[in-house]
């Protein structure tokens, strides 16, 4: 990618799952942590001249080059893509104020149809606009759900075997819950639901198997996987104001055993804590410099990342930050995903790909069931 290169050496859904590891086992990992270890990782490129802070990033998934993905940003003066190859601008969407940003697929495969979601925030709904998988163009499709208050953070994304994502929506004390499906015309909200939540959730995201994971501002980390999932936390951080929450999943061995990170952006330390995807314990710290050894990243206000091939450096999945201060004019840094999995000593394993498992059958429907039941 171009961007600017600062590195001269890079370091080398609806459906519910029942927890892998059992309540008194997990307990017993959140109440004895082991010491956290700091690890500290150098930028590789920088995206410059935004027109804005970013409000939301995402990643696009290229369904046969992979160094043709992009990187989608949001701000409050619309959405445009990059090429990951080249850093030059793909496609833009004007005249609307985004916030956040989300990226998903309808269909599974190389053949998915992928759309991005975010909220207009002069209209209080969302917004889907979907991605040529030729021109990689932005299309737009019919608007999303209205929204009633303040949201907090929301979050899209399936299961490998569903065909057609959940939308999740953050607000005080509620969790709204709106299962998508293909149309005509686009996208439509097959079915919706709402499950009542502790007050200070900020974030979310979803994991391969459709549970979604939630982020309290103090820390804490929920599977959702049934109606008492709030009572006890899947995981706990040493974090102040926490952002933005991410997964990433890769496929290991001959048997293509999935395995992760969870990873929480501090947004007041600019630091990212991991812990493990599927014990929840607390794994380690990230601090970031550039090529100069500056100063860690301070007060980056958003983040997302993907273990997805994106080419070049980026083979193993990217992490990217937006971060946005008085002095500079706002920014987008990345780093190539296995510096984190080298920091963390562990297998950078292969990617699980957002697309979707490719059917095996004859299957053609592009609905998905309301298969989120809150009770």
């Amino acid at each position: 990618m171009r961007f600017i290169h600062n590195l001269t050496a890079v370091f080398a859904l609806s459906g519910i799952l029942v927890l892998s590891a059992c309540d008194a086992e997990r307990e017993e990992v959140l109440e004895k942590p082991e010491p956290i270890v700091e690890i500290t990782v150098n930028f590789s490129d920088e995206l410059p001249n935004l027109g804005g802070a970013a409000t939301g990033l995402a990643f696009w998934d290229h369904p046969t080059l992979s160094f043709n993905g992009t990187l989608i940003i949001a701000t409050e003066n619309g959405v445009a893509s990059y090429n990951m190859e080249d850093g030059n601008t793909v496609s833009r969407i004007e005249d609307h104020s985004a916030q956040g940003l989300a990226v998903d697929y309808i269909g599974r495969g190389p053949q998915a149809a992928g759309f991005i979601s975010f909220l207009d925030t002069d209209e209080n709904a969302f917004r889907f606009y979907g991605i040529d998988n030729a021109s990689r163009a932005f299309i737009p499709l019919d608007v999303g759900p209205q929204i009633r208050g303040a949201v907090r953070g929301y979050c899209m994304g399936r299961a490998q075997t569903d065909d057609a994502p959940t939308l999740f929506v953050i607000q005080k004390s509620k969790l709204q819950i709106f299962n998508l499906a293909a149309t005509e015309a686009g996208i439509s909200v097959a079915s919706e639901t709402s499950v009542d939540t502790p007050a200070n959730l900020v974030s979310c995201t979803v994991d391969v198997d459709g549970t979604a994971l939630l982020a309290s501002e103090d820390g804490n980390i929920y599977r959702l996987t049934d109606k008492d999932a709030f009572k006890s936390p899947f995981a706990k951080g040493d974090i102040s104001n926490a952002g933005d929450i991410v997964i990433l999943a890769t496929s290991t061995g001959e048997d293509g055993a999935i395995s992760g990170h969870v990873l929480v952006l501090d947004q007041t330390t600019g630091m990212l804590h991991a812990f493990d995807r599927t014990s929840g314990l607390a794994l380690g710290v990230f601090k970031f410099n550039d090529a100069s050894n500056q100063p860690a990243i301070g007060k980056a206000n958003i983040f997302n990342a993907t273990s997805t091939n994106l080419g070049a450096i980026y083979r193993n999945g990217v992490v990217a930050f937006g971060i946005a201060n008085d002095v500079d004019e706002p920014v987008i840094r990345l780093i190539p995903g296995n510096s984190l999995m080298n920091g963390l000593s562990v297998t950078v394993g292969e990617p699980v790909s957002p697309r979707g498992e490719t059917p095996g059958g004859t299957e053609d429907t592009l609905i998905i069931p309301t298969n989120f039941q809150p009770e």
